[in-house]
C-alpha cells in the first residue's frame, strides 16, 4: 500500500501554501498518497480542527499519518509533536489538539527535535511536519526524532452541562452548508432523559424544535429541524437553508435541551 499522509489545515485554497506543503512532501516521496480531510478550517481554531479530525480517524487505515498545520505559529514558538494513537500518527503543534481528540490515551507522544540550523522558520507544516510525515511513511520511528512528553498541553473546552431536567450545550462546528453541530452527544441525552420527550431551545426565541428528525428532507424546505449526525451528535440544520445565519447559531452558541 503507497503511504497515506493527510492534510488539515486554516491555510484554504486562494493562496500557494497548500500546493507547497504537497509539493515537499511529493519530492522526497513520490509515490505517497496525499488527501485532504479539511483545508479550510477556521484560522487558528484548534477546537474546529479537532473536531474534524477526532471524525475521520476511524476511517483511515493503520499507519496513515496525519498532518494537522492549525494553531501551530512559527516553529520556535511553540513545541511540536509526533502522537501515535490508535495505530496513526498526527504531526501537529503541541496546542491540546489531542486533549480533544483522544477518549483513550496516545501510544506515544513526543516532542520533535527542531533542527537549530533551519532557516525557514515560519512555516511549520511544510518545513518541518512534511519531512517528519517523510520519515515515517518510509518507516522511520516517533521516537527516533522526538524526546518523549509525558503531560501535552491540555484544552479547557468545557463539556456539556447536565442539570435538573436539562442539558446546555454549545454550538462547537459549522460545516459548509450552515449547519450547526452542538457537542452535545445522542449517548448523553439518552443517559439523561432516560427515553423521556425534549424540547431544544437557543439563545434567539421563536426558534424551539420538538421533534427529532432522521433525514433533512423530513421537513419542507426552509424549515428547520434537527438530527444525530454521523457521528452521533445532535445537529441543528434548515433544510436548504443555513441554519448558522438565519437561527444565529454559530460557534459557541447555546443548546438547550429540557426534557418534559
Amino acid at each position: 500500500m503507497k503511504p497515506l499522509i493527510t492534510l488539515t489545515t486554516d491555510l484554504g485554497i486562494r493562496d500557494f501554501y497548500l500546493a507547497s506543503i504537497k509539493g515537499r512532501i511529493l519530492t522526497q516521496l513520490p509515490d505517497a498518497q496525499i488527501i485532504d480531510i479539511n483545508n479550510s478550517v477556521t484560522q487558528h481554531s484548534v477546537l474546529e480542527a479537532a473536531y474534524v479530525l477526532k471524525n475521520v480517524l476511524r476511517d483511515f487505515p493503520d499507519g496513515t499519518i496525519h498532518i494537522v498545520g492549525v494553531g501551530a505559529g512559527a516553529i520556535n514558538d511553540i513545541e511540536h509533536l509526533i502522537i501515535e494513537y490508535r495505530n496513526q500518527f498526527i504531526v501537529t503543534a503541541n496546542n491540546g489538539l489531542i486533549s480533544l481528540i483522544s477518549d483513550e490515551k496516545p501510544t506515544y507522544v513526543g516532542v520533535v527535535n527542531v533542527d537549530p540550523n533551519l532557516e525557514v522558520l515560519t512555516f511549520p507544516a511544510r518545513d518541518l511536519y512534511a519531512p517528519i510525515a517523510v520519515h515515517l511513511a518510509r518507516g522511520g520511528k516517533a521516537q527516533e526524532i522526538t524526546i518523549p512528553l509525558p503531560k501535552p498541553v491540555t484544552s479547557f473546552y468545557l463539556p456539556p452541562t447536565v442539570g435538573d431536567g436539562f442539558i446546555k450545550g454549545t454550538v462547537q462546528y459549522v460545516d459548509a452548508f450552515g449547519n450547526a453541530i452542538s457537542n452535545i452527544h445522542k449517548s448523553l441525552i439518552q443517559e439523561v432523559g432516560n427515553g423521556a420527550e425534549f424540547i431544544i431551545g437557543f439563545r434567539q426565541k421563536g426558534f424551539n424544535i420538538k421533534h427529532l428528525s432522521k433525514r433533512y428532507s423530513d421537513v419542507i424546505a426552509s424549515e428547520r429541524l434537527a438530527l444525530y449526525n454521523s457521528a452521533g451528535y445532535l445537529e441543528v440544520a434548515i433544510n436548504q437553508g443555513h441554519a448558522a445565519n438565519l437561527m444565529g447559531l454559530h460557534m459557541d452558541e447555546t443548546v438547550l435541551i429540557s426534557f418534559l
